[in-house]
C-alpha cells in the first residue's frame, strides 16, 4: 500500500533528493523498463500456476494445447456411484451484474463463483454511479466551489490538510481490508452456501465509500480558488489525489477479468472453483510527492 504517512516528512525534507533523482533520469527508466518486463512474466508464470493447482490442464498445456488434449485424451470417467459431470457448456457461473436487478437475480439463484461476481458487481455499480465525477479528476476539472485560498501561507496550509486527509484515507482502506471480517464474508473457500450475501454486499458498500471520499477530496482539491501563481501545486496535488482512484479502477478491472476467467476454470477444472486474490495497491509517486512538498513549503514561506 501507498506509503502516505511519510507525506508529512517529505513536505520538509523533499528537496535533499531531488538532486539524486535528476541525475540518473535514463538509469531509471532502464529500471522501470525491466520491472515492467519482469511483473509480465510473473503474472504469466502466476496464472499457469493458478490453472495447474486447480488441475486445469492449460496449466500445462497452455489454453490451445489443453483443447487438443481434451480431444486425444478425453477425461477419465466418473465412478458409477459419483454424479455424472455436466457438459461444460451447460455449468452455470456467475457473471458480473451491471444492474441492481440482475444483482438481486444472482444473489436469489447463486450459481457457481456467485460470490465473488456479487462482490465485484456491488464496486462496478457503484463506479459507474460516478463515471462522470471520475472523468473528470482525471482530466482535472472542476467547477470552481466558493471555497478560496487568497494567501500562500493558507494555500499551504489548505494543501496540506488535504493530504494528511489523504494519507488517513487510505490508512484506513488498508485497515479496512485486513481486518478478518472482511474475509469472513466469503466464508470456506470450499464451500460457496457459507458465504454471507448480506454481508458481502454490505462489505463491497463499504469499500466503496473509502472510494468516494478520495474522490470527494479530490475534487475540493480541485475545486477551490488560489492565486495563479499556486497553480501548479493545485494541478500536482490534483494529479496525486488521482492515484489512489486509480489503484481502484485497476482493482475494479482485475476483479472483473478474475471473474470472467471462471469460465475456463469451470469448463476445464474439476472441483471447487475458487477465486485467487486479487490486491488493491496504490503505489506511489515519489518524484510527483516530492514536487508537492516542495511547492508546499516554498508557499508557506512566501506567506
Amino acid at each position: 500500500m501507498l506509503s502516505w504517512l511519510v507525506l508529512v516528512m517529505i513536505v520538509a525534507c523533499s528537496g535533499l533528493f531531488l538532486g539524486g533523482r535528476a541525475v540518473y533520469p535514463r538509469i531509471r527508466n532502464d529500471r522501470a523498463a525491466e520491472r515492467r518486463r519482469q511483473n509480465e512474466v510473473r503474472e504469466r508464470a502466476d496464472e499457469q500456476h493458478r490453472w495447474a493447482s486447480r488441475g486445469d490442464t492449460r496449466g500445462v498445456y497452455g489454453t490451445a494445447g489443453a483443447e487438443l488434449m481434451r480431444e486425444v485424451i478425453p477425461p477419465p470417467s466418473l465412478p458409477p456411484a459419483s454424479a455424472p459431470r455436466p457438459p461444460p457448456e451447460d455449468i452455470e457461473v456467475a457473471e458480473v451484474a451491471y444492474t441492481q436487478a440482475e444483482l438481486d437475480a444472482m444473489l436469489t439463484k447463486k450459481p457457481q463463483c456467485w460470490r465473488y461476481a456479487a462482490f465485484v458487481s456491488v464496486l462496478v455499480q457503484r463506479r459507474a454511479a460516478v463515471a462522470a465525477r471520475l472523468r473528470d479528476a482525471r482530466l482535472g476539472f472542476a467547477e470552481p466551489s466558493g471555497e478560496t485560498a487568497s494567501t500562500g501561507f493558507v494555500v499551504a496550509h489548505f494543501f496540506a490538510d488535504r493530504m494528511a486527509e489523504l494519507s488517513e484515507i487510505v490508512g484506513q482502506v488498508d485497515d479496512f481490508m485486513l481486518t478478518p471480517v472482511f474475509g469472513e464474508v466469503f466464508g470456506d473457500p470450499h464451500d460457496g452456501d457459507s458465504a454471507d450475501a448480506d454481508g458481502i454486499v454490505h462489505t463491497a458498500n463499504r469499500l466503496m465509500d473509502y472510494h468516494d471520499r478520495l474522490l470527494a477530496l479530490s475534487e475540493r482539491c480541485r475545486s477551490v480558488t488560489v492565486p495563479h501563481s499556486y497553480a501548479e501545486l493545485q494541478r500536482d496535488t490534483g494529479l496525486l489525489m488521482v492515484i489512489p482512484l486509480e489503484g481502484y479502477t485497476t482493482f475494479i478491472d482485475d476483479f472483473v477479468g478474475r471473474v470472467s476467467e471462471m469460465h475456463d476454470v469451470a469448463r476445464y477444472a474439476s472441483g471447487d472453483v475458487q477465486l485467487d486474490p486479487v490486491m488493491l495497491s496504490i503505489t506511489d509517486d515519489d518524484e510527483l510527492i516530492s514536487r508537492v512538498g516542495r511547492q508546499i513549503s516554498q508557499a508557506a514561506r512566501e506567506g
